[in-house]
Parts: structure tokens; C-alpha cells; sequence
């Protein structure tokens, strides 16, 4: 097959959620036989130099002062990206390439896909229920009218929502819990799974049974609202309820700048943007998700366990993950009972903590590799294609 991807970012270097997925998944997808283009979105215009045959690069256009002040005020972050570039680029290759599968990765590139047509399938992967994210998040940048300013955006939203939905016949979704809240949220519409993945790595058990238990990790994308919201309830309500002092590492690209301050003043150690996860992974015993909102799964919960170190998260943050103690996972709700886990894991045995890594390891091997995810989304697609030809029309 021929497969056309839009990105909303340079998947290189590889380093938050979305970034890793078109990193390496696309490579995957390549392995197995088919022809990949990926056409990203970018603010790094140094990017568009480094364009091939395998992946090219867009700029944004700017717009009129008006339509930034209007989208500002009326429309969330979703529909704010805008390239004519990409645009053009799209129906260029929808003609001259001839693409079996046009393929939007996250909502907002829903935007760019062209309008229905027997020629191609086009699908898209949704990521997080964004509208339902929004209604939680609140997260109209203003200061002045939020609920009313956020009420709009969420309505305007679900318009967009709907409307890409209607333009694709194959929607993914990152979870069991998102399928079946997109579903509710739009029962007009059917949608399949996908999940985050990881790359296959050998585990020395010699390093994880060294870890020291009283050193702990907390990464993701820490300008990202759930993250922040997340690391400062662990750090108000969790950090001081522990019986023992625990050295918190904090890793992830782009902090913000309350992030910064606030560590910074607390002595904690905070690795911007690291380009390398490994040595990040194998410095610390434990990942801690303490997340209280967002969706989709979280691909840091497999690569950890990947590298053999065990996760302890929320109800919240293992969400559409069905893993549990077996699988390395150790899961506990509210400041007290977050705190007695880590209380209790820093009085696990060096056997019992290597057992856990160890578990964890095997498991996201044998499910969640780039491999088996690379699989899963083609028999989605070739499932797709053969559904939309038995209902096309005999001539």
C-alpha cells in the first residue's frame, strides 16, 4: 500500500508522546512492505531544508490579523494550525501519487484531509477525546470570561470533531475508554483501536537490581496541563506524607516556566528535554504517573516497563492500560494511599523489585512493540478498504 501521513510536528528527535509514535512507527510500517510519505507541520523553518522523498516539512502560513483575533476568541488550539503549503502539498500527491490511505495523525490534522473519495481511504488517529480534555482542562488562555470563553471553544470543538469524523472511514481511537467515550460523544460514528508501542530493548537485570529504590522519575511533556497538574499534586499532597526522603527526578521537553521556578526552588533535579530516555530510565527504580486528568494511553508507562522499571500510577494515568501488579504496575488513588506505595516500595527487596521490572519487561514485549502496533493499524486499514468496497455500488 501506499500510505500518506500528515504529522502536526518533526517526529525527530523523538521526544514527547506524539513525536515518539512518528518516530518510530512509521519506520515499522515501512519494514512490513508498504510505501510511507509523511508530511509534517513545523515552526523550525531550519526543518524545511531537510526534506526527502520519506518525509517533508511545512511551515505555517500567517494569518490575517482579523482571522487570528476571530479563531483566538472562537476556536481552541485544535484548529489554530494552519499551512497552505501542507495543504497544496496534499491534493498534489492525492493526484500524482495516488495514495491508497491518507492518514491524519491527532485531530487537528483532520484539517487536511481531503474531501471523500473512492481513490483513497482516509482515516485518522484521534489521540485524546480532545473535547472532552478541554471540558476538564478549562483551558481557554484568557484571564477574563473563561467559562464562557471555553464553553465556546469545547461547541466549536465538537463541530470539528463531527465534521472530520464524517470525512473518514476508518477512526482510531488510543483506548478501550476513549473508543467508547468518542462513541457516546458521537454515536453517529464507529471507531477502532490503536495503542502506544515502544522499541524493543534488551534489559540488564544487573542495572535494575542496583537502582537505588529511593530514587524516583517523573517525565512527560511539562508544558502540558495534566502533567503540570499531576507533578504539583504529588509534590503538595503526596511528597509529604513519605516516610523517607525520595529523590524525585523530573524529566521532559519544553517545561513551562512556573514549572522551572518551582522545581528550581525545591532542589529538584529537572532534565530538559533529554534526547536519550535510556540513561533517564535506568538512573531511577521507579516512574511515577500521578496524573488526576487527560486521556489516551501513556506511552512513558510502556518504555518504562520496557527498560525493566516498574510504574506506580493513578487510576488516571494507567487508564486504558489493563495492566497490573504482573505486569509491573502498581496503581494507587489520593495523596495517602499514593504516599503508603511509596512507602512500601522502598521496602521491596532488591529481588522483589527486579522480579517486578522483570514481568513488566516480558509483557511489553510480547504486546506493545512498534512491530505488533505497526501490524494491528495495517489490518485496520486493509479491514477498512474490503468494508468500503462491498458497500460501494456495482455499476
Amino acid at each position: 500500500m501506499k500510505i500518506l501521513v500528515l504529522a502536526s510536528d518533526n517526529p525527530g528527535p523523538p521526544i514527547n508522546g506524539t513525536r515518539i509514535r512518528n518516530y518510530h512507527l512509521w519506520k515499522e510500517v515501512r519494514s512490513l512492505g508498504h510505501e510511507v510519505k509523511v508530511l509534517a507541520l513545523t515552526r523550525n523553518p531550519a526543518d524545511l531544508g531537510t526534506s526527502n522523498e520519506d518525509i517533508e516539512f511545512f511551515c505555517f502560513t500567517r494569518s490575517s490579523f482579523v482571522r487570528r483575533v476571530a479563531m483566538r476568541l472562537t476556536r481552541s488550539y485544535h484548529e489554530w494550525p494552519l499551512s497552505e503549503g501542507l495543504r497544496n502539498r496534499v491534493s498534489e500527491l492525492s493526484a500524482s501519487w495516488t495514495p491508497d490511505i491518507i492518514h491524519a495523525e491527532e485531530l487537528r490534522m483532520g484539517a487536511y484531509l481531503p474531501p471523500p473519495s473512492h481513490k483513497f481511504l482516509s482515516s485518522i488517529c484521534a489521540h485524546n477525546v480532545e473535547s472532552e480534555l478541554l471540558k476538564k482542562t478549562k483551558a481557554a488562555p484568557f484571564t477574563f470570561g473563561v467559562s464562557f470563553f471555553n464553553w465556546i471553544y469545547r461547541f466549536n470543538l465538537l463541530r470539528f470533531e463531527r465534521k472530520v469524523f464524517s470525512w473518514t472511514q476508518l477512526r482510531l481511537a488510543y483506548s478501550a475508554i476513549d473508543q467508547r467515550s468518542y462513541e457516546k460523544l458521537h454515536p453517529e460514528f464507529s471507531f477502532a483501536l490503536t495503542s502506544n508501542g515502544t522499541n524493543r530493548v534488551d534489559l540488564d537485570l544487573g542495572s535494575l537490581a542496583l537502582s537505588p529504590p529511593e530514587k524516583i522519575l517523573f517525565l512527560g511533556s511539562l508544558s502540558y496541563l495534566p502533567n503540570i497538574e499531576g507533578l504539583f499534586w504529588y509534590l503538595d499532597h503526596v511528597r509529604p506524607r513519605l516516610r523517607k526522603h525520595l529523590e524525585l527526578i523530573v524529566a521532559g521537553s519544553t517545561p513551562s516556566e512556573v514549572v522551572r521556578s518551582r522545581l528550581q526552588r525545591e532542589g529538584i533535579t529537572l532534565l530538559d528535554t533529554p534526547l536519550d530516555l535510556a540513561p533517564v530510565y535506568q538512573g531511577a527504580s521507579l516512574l511515577i504517573v500521578p496524573l488526576l486528568s487527560g486521556s489516551g494511553t501513556r506511552g512513558k508507562i510502556l518504555e518504562a516497563l520496557m527498560y525493566g522499571r516498574p510504574v506506580l500510577t493513578t487510576t488516571k494515568g494507567g487508564e486504558g492500560l489493563d495492566l497490573g501488579l504482573e505486569s509491573g504496575v502498581l496503581r494507587a488513588d489520593g495523596p495517602e494511599e499514593f504516599a503508603a506505595a511509596l512507602n512500601e516500595w522502598t521496602n521491596r527487596s532488591s529481588q522483589e523489585r527486579t522480579h517486578l521490572g522483570k514481568a513488566g519487561h516480558d509483557m511489553v514485549c510480547s504486546r506493545f512493540t512498534w512491530t505488533s502496533v505497526a501490524k494491528t493499524l495495517v489490518e485496520n486499514w486493509n479491514q477498512a478498504r474490503e468494508l468500503r468496497e462491498k458497500r460501494r455500488p456495482s455499476s
